[in-house]
């Protein structure tokens, strides 16, 4: 899938990067043969990048692969078979399997307030607390990484840390910031004030 908005030199090196670590792409393997419309997002596709543009490999052994997924009509119970059969293969790796379209029945804001149903798949990554954060990709029939990144790849592939203010108060931004440890991990990285 071509996004328009993201410049095609930036989804090319997305799919570089994550084409060359090998246990990354058996996973997007298996997550297209389980459920073709998920995608693995946030975390760990940051962390891999971040990694790469320093010159490491992330290891996705015993950390936490978030799966996403948009499906209104879902009974609320796609995101355990998802998690089910993906942890057959991948044992030793926690997944945390959502399903978007779902969000608003539970998330709260840091006020406690309910937010509105989440339209679709872009739109819910698009209120992650990160610009670099907000990316998913998936496996398509050719075997291509599609890419999901509403707020764009710039941030991500140039080492820049910018909270997005869509949904999350800053306060929340910078306690990820020191719970993730994200300046001392990736020296490389530049905050970016908005």
């Amino acid at each position: 899938m071509i996004d328009t908005l993201m410049p095609l030199d930036h989804q090319n090196k997305l799919s570089h990067i994550l084409l060359n670590h090998p246990y990354l792409t058996a996973i997007l393997q298996q997550l297209y043969e389980i459920e073709p419309d998920a995608y693995i997002a946030a975390g760990v596709i940051r962390n891999t990048i971040w990694d790469y543009l320093h010159d490491r490999q992330y290891d996705l052994n015993h950390t936490e692969v978030d799966i996403v997924f948009y499906d209104p009509d879902d009974d609320g119970r796609q995101h355990q078979k998802i998690e089910d059969k993906i942890t057959k293969i991948f044992p030793s790796i926690q997944w945390d399997v959502t399903n978007q379209a779902l969000v608003h029945q539970w998330y709260r804001t840091e006020e406690g307030a309910s937010i509105s149903a989440l339209q679709s798949l872009a739109h819910a990554i698009s209120l992650w607390p990160e610009t670099a954060t907000a990316v998913a990709v998936r496996f398509n029939h050719q075997g291509n990484i599609d890419c999901l990144a509403p707020l764009g790849l710039a941030d991500l592939l140039h080492l820049k840390l910018r909270w997005n203010p869509a949904l999350v108060a800053y306060s929340v931004f910078l306690q990820r910031i020191q719970q993730k440890k994200f300046l001392s991990r990736w020296p490389k990285l530049s905050c970016v004030d908005i």
